[in-house]
């Protein structure tokens, strides 16, 4: 079986097990037998807001203002397709892990993850949720969900990259947690 793996980094031939950046997730090499999904993970972020309808389809939603174009557009990845010799599914639709370095067979460079994911939307493989079309009811799950993550994270007091993503992208949120703080 045919697996995909998207990265920001052109020219691997193997894939190594690595440990995520940002979650908390062990070791391994991470797959994919989802397109759209694989493309998702073009750029590195410190959140993937993307789920599955009840059916089994893909969406991706945006959690603030334009977010799809602002964490996309213009970024260049690398799609690789692979043929691992042993993989875990994990709980998480279409998704696979390999705790063995994964030989690469195909590198195809997407010039523009945010047109390629748009493409998927054409064809029907990728559902995006604009931010703007979200109801009220969802949007205020969001900023308690982030001002959750700021908290948990003690966001507040250690700052750094991921700080300033969510202070920038999630005002908001940012300024619930403060308040939160405060009492």
């Amino acid at each position: 079986m045919i697996y995909y793996h998207c990265s920001p980094t052109a020219g691997l031939t193997v894939l190594e097990p690595r440990r995520p950046e940002a979650f908390d997730k062990p070791r391994r090499v991470y797959l994919t037998t989802s397109l759209p999904m694989a493309l998702l993970y073009g750029v590195r972020n410190f959140e993937y807001t993307y789920g599955y309808t009840r059916d089994g389809r893909i969406y991706y939603e945006e959690y603030f203002p334009d977010a799809l174009r602002i964490l996309y557009r213009g970024k260049q990845a690398s799609l690789y397709q692979c043929a691992p010799e042993q993989v875990e599914t994990t709980r998480i639709p279409n998704e696979a892990a390999s705790q063995l370095p994964v030989p690469i067979l195909r590198e195809t460079p997407v010039p523009d993850v945010y047109e390629a994911l748009l493409e998927q939307e054409r064809l029907g493989a990728l559902i995006i949720r604009r931010y703007e079309a979200l109801p009220p009811k969802m949007l205020d799950w969001i900023r308690r969900a982030e001002a959750d993550e700021i908290r948990q994270r003690d966001l507040l007091h250690t700052g750094g990259p991921m700080a300033a993503y969510m202070k920038r992208h999630y005002p908001e949120s940012w300024a619930m947690a403060e308040r939160e703080e405060e009492t």
